[in-house]
């Protein structure tokens, strides 16, 4: 009786601080991102952010593993654990797809401008078509190359790229034994 009450308020907490995390994150991704991050870090400065994301994600998956894979014995349980695990990944992804798209944004601003740079920079190599008039706008060129190089060098999500395979191999492998411990359990596995 005492066990399943402390257990109770450990798991309702964090699962209580897991939420907590994931929409302060998704609050955090519908405000906007200052354009100049960009011209110092090409994760604009939010990767500890995605790293504090996958963090609480990976402890919920502590968590959360290996009650599903041996401590539900019966299908409501499990079921319950499987939402559970569906509800923190959706959580997960949630969160971050609003820095996600607040960081496109930025990146696409950036590539707008290298753009203007360029159709500037080739304008009058429209009208006058020599070797002279090219090498006047050398220094332009090289600005938008250079400004295009490093607005596409900014990073797509806050998280590095070997998280999302992380997290989709960890949940399709939870997924893959809790439906064997469903197949296999009237065989008495």
């Amino acid at each position: 009786g005492v066990t399943w009450v402390v257990l109770a308020i450990a798991i309702w907490t964090f699962l209580w601080t897991y939420a907590s995390l994931q929409l302060g994150l998704n609050r955090l991704g519908r405000a906007h991102l200052r354009r100049d991050a960009a011209l110092v870090d090409p994760g604009l400065g939010l990767r500890p952010l995605g790293a504090v994301a996958f963090m609480g994600l990976w402890l919920l998956l502590a968590w959360l593993v290996p009650i599903l894979v041996t401590g539900l014995p019966d299908i409501v349980g499990l079921a319950i654990g499987l939402l559970v695990l569906v509800a923190g990944l959706g959580a997960f992804v949630v969160s971050l797809f609003g820095l996600h798209r607040q960081i496109v944004q930025v990146k696409e601003g950036e590539l707008e401008l290298a753009r203007q740079l360029y159709a500037e920079a080739y304008e009058p190599l429209r009208t006058e078509r020599t070797l002279e008039a090219l090498e006047r706008q050398d220094t332009l060129l090289g600005a938008a190359d250079a400004l295009e190089k490093r607005a596409r060098a900014i990073h797509d999500w806050p998280v590095a790229e070997g998280t999302w395979a992380w997290v989709i191999g960890i949940a399709t492998s939870v997924v893959a034994i809790a439906c064997a411990r469903l197949i296999l359990r009237p065989f008495g596995f």
